[in-house]
């Protein structure tokens, strides 16, 4: 059962875990004498289209005035140095017309940041973002260039000459004195096309074929699709990827936690990669998600971003989205309207914030407009009574963010308590 990390992966739904295993019993050289030169079309179990990195062309990204264009690495088989805006483009060859499924080999990262890494765009029109299941490299980086194939988009039509862009989004970049380029976006491969709805193995290594489950109609939250929008925490940034939604992926059948996260972004709308900027953009409008779980995001605090005041009324134009409050009104807002499903904000469990006590209050008095609910953990009585204890050290990375065993243990209980009644009262 393929659950961990950014989404516990379907073949049928919104995200997928990592890479291709090949077609049926075709070995890696067998697939090669069987090619169609004309279409790069490799017969398989499955028919795949080929579109290789070597014939990608590129665009270069630009981030605080310095610029940078990827390069196809000829001894890995990669295009590497993809930075923020940065794109690579993949040509559909002859011979294509039809609806596919778009996976792309990706390699693995420096720096565990997220699971939103890419954009693709098809023709500088249509755009997809699925979040993926990337894993860090070793401490040495041999495997840097180890090869995952992760689904890109799902079901999109593509004819011969098509043009689909992978760009490489905001908050994967730094810029350190003034001219050098750090960026945790990995390489990536070869671009293949799937016929819609093809069973397609991936995961590192040899890769399996994800397996539908059934949905446990005496559990509240089988079967049930979350989507969660937020950062670092929401990420599972100090443990390799994995939090409290993997943890529930885990534990109900057919339940699918979708990561809509970038570490160090702000609810406050202030660029590219803020939780507002990246709901409207990244997640399809299209999705039928039971409940959008929001982080009340740590960075705003830390990073002193203007709390703004609760308005009068709730239409969108009446929300100063570039403050804090303003961006959660927004939020909710957007998504009732565009989604028709209730929200969920969580707080982290305490820290010394007064900005971040602040957003708490903040939180409670939407609560009371719009009617949305507050897993509210930094209000948590026996939480924070465990606080400076060893029970404490042992689930806490640092002050604001868990471990793997924080949040298996400590954080996912109360998530799933809150749920379980959330649903089972709807």
């Amino acid at each position: 059962m393929l659950k961990r990390n950014c989404v516990k992966i379907m073949a049928v739904t919104l995200a997928c875990m990592a890479v291709l295993a090949g077609c049926g019993d075709v070995g890696k050289e067998d697939a090669k004498d069987t090619k169609n030169p004309e279409t790069n079309n490799e017969q398989g179990a499955d028919s795949v289209i080929t579109m290789a990195a070597e014939d990608a062309t590129m665009t270069e990204g630009a981030k605080d005035g310095v610029s940078q264009t990827p390069e196809y690495d000829e001894e890995n088989g990669v295009v590497k140095g993809i930075i923020q805006d940065a794109s690579v483009k993949y040509t559909v060859p002859d011979g294509v017309d039809g609806a596919y499924d778009i996976y792309l080999e990706i390699g693995k990262t420096q720096s565990m940041v997220g699971c939103t890494i890419y954009d693709v765009v098809i023709n500088d029109t249509d755009r997809y973002v699925l979040p993926t299941d990337i894993v860090r490299a070793n401490p040495e980086q041999m495997d840097l260039y180890d090869m995952g194939t992760f689904l890109m988009a799902k079901d999109v039509k593509l004819k011969s000459g098509d043009v689909i862009a992978v760009v490489g989004k905001s908050g994967y970049t730094t810029i350190f004195n003034e001219k050098d380029i750090f960026c945790a976006i990995p390489a990536i491969g070869d671009m293949k096309l799937y016929e819609a709805g093809s069973a397609v193995a991936v995961g590192y290594g040899e890769g399996a074929i994800p397996k539908k489950e059934e949905t446990d109609s005496s559990d509240p939250l089988s079967g049930k699709t979350i989507c969660w929008l937020g950062s670092s925490v929401t990420y599972g940034a100090k443990a390799e990827g994995y939090s409290m939604a993997d943890t529930i992926a885990e534990n109900h059948e057919n339940t699918t936690c979708l990561k809509y996260t970038i570490s160090g972004t702000t609810l406050a709308n202030s660029d590219a990669s803020s939780y507002v900027a990246r709901m409207k953009s990244d997640i399809d409008t299209e999705l039928d998600m039971d409940v959008m779980i929001v982080q009340l995001s740590t960075n705003d605090a830390k990073q002193g971003k203007e709390l703004g005041s609760v308005s009068d009324g709730k239409q969108m134009e009446e929300f100063d989205d570039t403050t804090i409050i303003g961006a959660m009104e927004t939020i909710v807002s957007y998504t009732q309207e565009t989604w028709g499903c209730p929200v969920i904000f969580y707080t982290g469990t305490k820290f010394e914030s007064e900005e971040y006590a602040a957003m708490v209050e903040a939180l409670h008095q939407l609560q009371d407009k719009w009617g949305i609910g507050v897993i509210d953990l930094w209000e948590n009585e026996e939480m924070t009574a465990i606080i400076g204890t060893e029970a404490y050290d042992s689930y806490m990375a640092d002050d604001t963010h868990p471990n793997e065993k924080g949040y298996k243990e400590w954080w996912a209980p109360e998530f799933e308590s809150y749920l379980t009644e959330y649903f089972t009262q709807k």
